[in-house]
């Protein structure tokens, strides 16, 4: 009797900056593992986004401890420091490149947002990334129609036509980073918009303050 292959473990990733990770974030982790029949999720904050290089942020290593806060209580979220251990600016195709050494068997999904799709193809090395992973846009209720994304997508018409193949509703929370930020800037409270683990680290470090 033949034994059967193991199924193929199916690996999402979550980059950003996380300046500071908020529950946007991890619904849409969720929505992820749900939609998309994951094993892991694997959340990778940035050491210095390519695209956000102008903008102020906190130290990395605190938005890495905040992020490992956020997820310690779901089994199927993880975090890794490849990019804050590598420093300079976080390409992801590099990212994928060092991950798919050790995951060879695994499938890989990067995770975005319809505002990302639409920036893709000023991304580092686009066509190599798209090589490496399946892009999976989760578009929240309200943006967007599928058809108004396809017209924004500047990339050649195959590489489109597979990455619309992925586009899949979440839940719509309105909740940035920015925001929680600003609030913090100017003394309002952020309770209900980030874990309370993380609302307790940034407070313990005085983060965001001023």
């Amino acid at each position: 009797m033949m034994e059967s292959c193991p199924a193929e473990k199916r690996i999402g990733i979550m980059g950003g900056s996380f300046d500071p990770v908020h529950i946007g974030h991890l619904i849409i982790a969720q929505d992820a593992v749900e939609r998309l029949n994951l094993s892991e999720v694997i959340f990778i904050p940035a050491a210095i986004p390519p695209h956000k290089q102008h903008l102020q942020q906190v130290d990395a290593i605190h938005r890495l401890n905040m992020l490992r806060l956020a997820v310690e209580s779901n089994r199927k979220f993880s975090v890794s420091d490849i990019e804050v251990r590598r420093g300079g600016i976080s390409y992801t195709v590099d990212t994928l490149n060092a991950l798919r050494a050790s995951r060879q068997d695994e499938k890989l999904f990067l995770i975005i947002g319809s505002d990302t799709l639409v920036d893709l193809h000023t991304w580092y090395r686009t066509d190599l990334l798209l090589e490496m992973c399946e892009i999976a846009t989760f578009v929240r209720l309200g943006e967007d129609s599928i058809e108004r994304i396809a017209g924004k997508i500047n990339l050649p018409t195959g590489q489109r036509r597979r990455l619309l193949q992925n586009v899949i509703e979440a839940h719509r929370i309105e909740v940035s980073s920015t925001e929680i930020r600003t609030r913090l800037s100017q003394e309002v409270g952020i309770r209900y918009l980030v874990p309370p683990t993380v609302e307790a680290y940034i407070e313990k470090h005085s983060l965001y303050k001023g």
